[in-house]
């Protein structure tokens, strides 16, 4: 599809180009320097100039058209895309640091596509690790960040005891909703990784453990996300990511892949490695 924002430009550019053009010609014309095949010449150019304004006109009038029909047809064909898409599914939201607006966003796709928000936990970023250690000091198997972070996951999101949770979930998460010991469906990260070294080998240690829980992990952010955390998120191995989930698109891509679509990169930033992943149908 053209470029709406390269054709306003080229406008503008037209249209600078033809006032020149006539300042030129009849700044020129005036002081009687030129005769009449120059005249000619210089009203020929004028007119070929007039001629590619009233063409961008168009097109940016036909842009215009083809920008409300498409943005009509994603208004019409959302709601039946995401349709029970992930009914009847439960999804966790981890969000490391402060909420934010994509927590919003991601709540609204899980709506839109009939899944359950089953468990939410906000992560205190930085984690302060110390008094994480004295309270797992009876257990010596998990004392390293990255041993605490996976099992604290896999607690989270499938069914059974969660005896490291319930020790470590009141020192490392400010706000959480949903109980743990529960299976999930499928996990959804928010949020951007940490440069703290100590609570980011523990993210690294949590991602593992929704890994090797078998269920989608997807972390998911706003176009406007700066930083991206994109780059960071790929480095973690079996995450996808969604880069604009605050748009339709981005959202139904949230949630084809936490129906066990393709894994990828998906959205409109350069790290996408394309718009949507591979769309099966609503089963």
């Amino acid at each position: 599809m053209l470029d709406l924002r390269y054709h306003v430009a080229s406008l503008s550019a037209v249209f600078l180009a033809l006032v020149v053009g006539i300042l030129v010609g009849v700044g020129i014309s005036g002081r009687g320097f030129v005769d009449k095949s120059e005249r000619r010449n210089f009203e020929n150019r004028i007119a070929a100039l007039q001629s590619q304004v009233d063409q961008v006109g168009a097109q940016k009038a036909l842009l215009a058209q083809q920008g409300q029909a498409e943005h009509t047809f994603v208004q019409d064909t959302y709601p039946v895309l995401m349709s029970d898409r992930l009914k009847a599914k439960r999804i966790g939201v981890v969000v490391l640091g402060s909420a934010g607006r994509p927590v919003g966003d991601v709540r609204q796709a899980l709506v839109d596509s009939g899944a359950t928000l089953s468990l939410y936990r906000v992560l205190k970023v930085p984690i302060a690790l110390r008094p994480v250690r004295r309270a797992l000091a009876d257990r010596p198997g998990f004392q390293t960040p990255e041993a605490i972070g996976h099992e604290l996951a896999q607690e989270w999101v499938t069914q059974g005891v969660t005896p490291i949770a319930d020790v470590v979930t009141p020192l490392v998460v400010e706000e959480q909703r949903g109980p743990a010991g529960k299976a999930l469906d499928g996990v959804v990260v928010v949020g951007a990784m940490p440069t703290s070294p100590a609570t980011a080998k523990l993210v690294s240690g949590m991602f593992d453990g929704f890994s090797a829980a078998s269920i989608p992990v997807v972390g998911a952010e706003r176009i406007d996300t700066a930083p991206s955390a994109v780059q960071a998120w790929s480095r973690v191995s079996n995450v996808s990511t969604v880069d604009d989930v605050d748009t339709p698109s981005g959202k139904f891509a949230l949630a084809v892949l936490l129906a066990r679509g393709q894994s990828g990169h998906y959205g409109v930033k350069q790290t996408a490695e394309a718009p949507l992943p591979r769309v099966e149908p609503a089963g």
